[in-house]
């Protein structure tokens, strides 16, 4: 497995990952303004919610902010940013950098870490992409669904698929990537609906299925025959064949997809050639999933031991 180090750096990218060319749907500003706006339960600890916010207003455009920088981010008064930044810097989630920014630093891939470290798939499914992608010679990765958005929890690469860099952590539209059209069938008829309540349908590229209609349709059809193929619907020479990744119950938890940068590539080839593969490495873990929801965990099994 790999460095531990390695793909905690990379798991922090999930708030600085960069979105497809003309596409403004992901980012931090935008995504702390929704949270800001969200109605909140009696339960509801304002003050965390503006540190995550504040955590979420650094990315890759704006890895160094200055309070006035902060405050418009998250859409706070400079006295609450100041007040959140020091904080954050007592705690060693920032520091300074100069006279008038602030930095994020290294104890920040902590956050990402715990989700990584927590998740079933963790302990045993980087060395079944490793040889999944020795075998396909393509890009592998596996992707859950985070609110309208997938996010790559462990990506093998290859060779540089879409222009903007995607890593581990990084965010793609759910409806025109074949691993998001995987999860989106996996929803029940309520969470399908208000996913289309909530999601921003726009074109990529001229092939890019917006229509909500069609989109329903090519989603049963997907829930229908267990895999995805979806090409140059996020850019033109992209493609992608996913099939999901269930938990015991049968739930789909995630999706495996493979990754081709080829033009004119034609589905029933990409399906002969990659199919077999990728639903034999989907099948492992789910049966390591199924185990490992067997195994006790925790104190109660330490004591049984």
């Amino acid at each position: 497995m790999r460095e531990a180090q390695s793909v905690m750096r990379d798991a922090v990218r999930r708030s600085s990952a960069r979105k497809p060319t003309g596409s403004k749907t992901g980012s931090s500003k935008k995504r702390v303004k929704a949270a800001h706006d969200k109605p909140r339960a009696k339960h509801f600890v304002n003050g965390l919610a503006k540190g995550l916010s504040m955590i979420q207003a650094f990315s890759s455009e704006t890895p160094a902010v200055t309070l006035a920088d902060a405050a418009g981010a998250t859409n706070l008064t400079r006295a609450s940013a100041r007040r959140i930044l020091m904080t954050l810097e007592d705690l060693g989630f920032v520091t300074r950098q100069g006279d008038r920014h602030f930095i994020l630093t290294p104890k920040v891939l902590s956050l990402g870490y715990a989700y990584l470290a927590s998740m079933p798939l963790w302990a045993f499914a980087d060395p079944v992409l490793e040889e999944l992608v020795e075998d396909l010679g393509e890009t592998c990765s596996i992707a859950v669904q985070d609110d309208t958005e997938l996010v790559y929890v462990l990506r093998i690469p290859v060779q540089r698929i879409l222009s903007q860099g995607v890593t581990i952590g990084s965010r793609l539209p759910l409806y025109c990537h074949s691993a998001g059209r995987i999860l989106l069938a996996g929803l029940n008829a309520t969470q399908l609906e208000s996913y289309f309540a909530r999601a921003r349908l726009k074109p990529y590229t001229a092939k890019t299925i917006v229509e909500p209609v069609k989109l329903r349709r090519v989603i049963m059809d997907v829930g229908q025959q267990g895999y995805a193929w979806v090409s140059g619907e996020m850019e033109d020479n992209i493609s992608g064949l996913s099939v999901p990744i269930r938990q015991s119950d049968g739930r789909v938890i995630a999706a495996l997809n493979a990754s081709l940068n080829q033009a004119g590539i034609r589905e029933d080839d990409a399906i002969k050639r990659l199919f077999p593969k990728l639903t034999a490495a989907a099948d492992r873990l789910n049966k390591s999933l199924s185990v490992g929801a067997r195994v006790p965990k925790g104190p109660a099994a330490k004591s049984a031991a």
